[in-house]
């Protein structure tokens, strides 16, 4: 079964591979589109214009370095854009891999190994979701103070999780009592509210796309239902989804987390 994560999404192909099209088609399902370009500069245009959520580049054994200069180009003009390359021989040599990661991919995929039909729709899709949270940590970051900085990031990358507080603290090798102080001594929320702001805030992005159900985000992002996460919305920003939907909830979730932190530090100051 094709995932729902992929509805409405838009794919280029980068160069033209029978192969890889038709794998991403099956991937896609009929609710998305994948449109293959012979050059990374014939993408950029319907990139810039939002009709293209992620590219894949094909990497062929005869061709590394042209591959590596269009993913290098892609990066530098579209810094937050999602790049998924896709070897089309199973076992790259290592130097040829660290090159890849190296010029900016946010995933990379073996042909026959990582292409499957389930198994790359939850690539392609962790892709758009990891480019998005880039987008979020460059808008919000700031706001962070620096040593929490990377758990803000981890629990955007990991929206797709209902991360446990237990399982937060030992991504970094601390104690949740730890995690917990350090949240405290920075003036932000405990650690579950915290954790929770970073799925809204992903989830924010993802409900202003086109065509994406609330049902569809909630699956991508472990909530129990469509249900389930608008009750969260409705708890955290005090008002139901059906008053936001209107391409305007990523900003609301954010202005609302701009908020919740700055009550914080108000009240932390107060209590001092």
């Amino acid at each position: 079964m094709v995932s729902t994560r992929l509805a409405g999404f838009g794919i280029a192909c980068v160069p033209e591979s029978p192969l890889l099209i038709a794998r991403l088609r099956a991937a896609m399902g009929k609710d998305g589109s994948v449109r293959p370009f012979a050059e990374a500069s014939g993408a950029l245009p319907a990139i810039v214009h939002e009709a293209i959520d992620l590219t894949v580049v094909a990497v062929d054994p005869t061709s590394v370095e042209w591959s590596l200069r269009t993913i290098r180009l892609l990066r530098a003009a579209l810094p937050s854009h999602a790049i998924v390359a896709w070897c089309s021989w199973r076992q790259p040599a290592s130097r040829v891999l660290l090159d890849i990661a190296n010029a900016g991919v946010t995933e990379l995929v073996l042909r026959d190994v990582d292409d499957m039909q389930h198994v790359l729709s939850q690539v392609l899709s962790s892709a758009r979701q990891r480019s998005k949270a880039g987008e979020l940590e460059a808008r919000l970051g700031p706001l962070i103070a620096e040593p929490i900085r990377p758990l803000f990031r981890f629990a955007l990358d990991h929206a797709h999780e209902s991360l446990s507080v237990d399982s937060a603290a030992a991504a970094f090798g601390i104690t949740r009592r730890t995690l917990r102080n350090h949240l405290v001594a920075h003036r932000l929320p405990r650690p579950r509210v915290f954790l929770t702001w970073c799925r809204l805030l992903v989830a924010g992005v993802l409900l202003d796309e086109h065509g994406r159900s609330l049902d569809s985000i909630a699956g991508q992002l472990d909530f129990p239902s469509g249900h389930g996460l608008g009750m969260v919305l409705r708890r955290y920003l005090g008002v139901g989804i059906t008053v936001l939907r209107d391409g305007r909830v990523s900003a609301t979730v954010e202005e609302a987390f701009r908020e919740a932190l700055l009550r914080n530090v108000t009240r932390e100051t107060a209590e001092s």
